[in-house]
């Protein structure tokens, strides 16, 4: 029996995710079966359910990362350890990857999924949940003591609109200029 160590489960649990996105990006993640990621990772069905319990687990993984790099930025952000320009050219890169059109599609597809899946319909609101609360925190740290609580809540909302919005737009209309709307996301969101 090979006993792997804390490194190298590791290796295989980020092996593992990467075959996944790749998946997800070229079949999509309902037609995604278990038997082609674990194959794409090149290891046993068998030995992936020890570490993913399903498709749902893997999504849920991506989230929590996802959710994890966005409080770094916004911690960053909020405690003023990067200037106006870096926050721009942060939030600039960040949305890059966001609206880059196979990803926009993957996301597309898990807000589809969580209406017909429960699981995955609390994976998305815990996701969405604390996304919100760390825009709200980005807003309260850069808003006056006069920006009621209602209006923070109301910016956080117009936000993630914003953005989930152009994801949208941008798969409707791939001849669309991302590099611009980037720019005018920019500009409205990080004044």
């Amino acid at each position: 029996m090979t006993v792997l160590t804390s490194g190298a489960a590791g290796n295989l649990r980020e092996q593992i995710l990467s075959a996944a996105a790749s998946c997800f990006r070229e079949r999509g993640i309902k037609a995604t079966k278990m038997q082609e990621i674990a194959k794409r990772a090149g290891i046993s069905v068998g030995n992936f359910y020890n570490y993913f319990e399903n498709k749902d687990a893997i999504i849920d993984e991506f989230a929590q990362r996802e959710v994890a790099r966005l409080a770094r930025e916004i911690d960053e952000i909020v405690n003023g350890r990067v200037s106006l320009e870096e926050q721009r050219r942060q939030f600039r890169e960040s949305l890059r990857k966001q609206l880059a059109v196979q990803r926009a599609r993957v996301k597309i597809e898990i807000l589809e999924e969580a209406a017909r899946n429960s699981s995955m319909g609390e994976i998305v609101k815990r996701s969405d949940a604390q996304v919100r609360e760390l825009i709200k925190k980005m807003h309260r740290s850069r808003s006056s003591a006069e920006v009621s609580d209602e209006e923070i809540e109301v910016m956080e909302e117009m936000d993630m609109a914003l953005v989930d919005g152009m994801a949208f737009r941008l798969i409707a209309h791939p001849e669309l200029d991302i590099e611009r709307m980037i720019n005018a996301i920019v500009k409205t969101v990080i004044r």
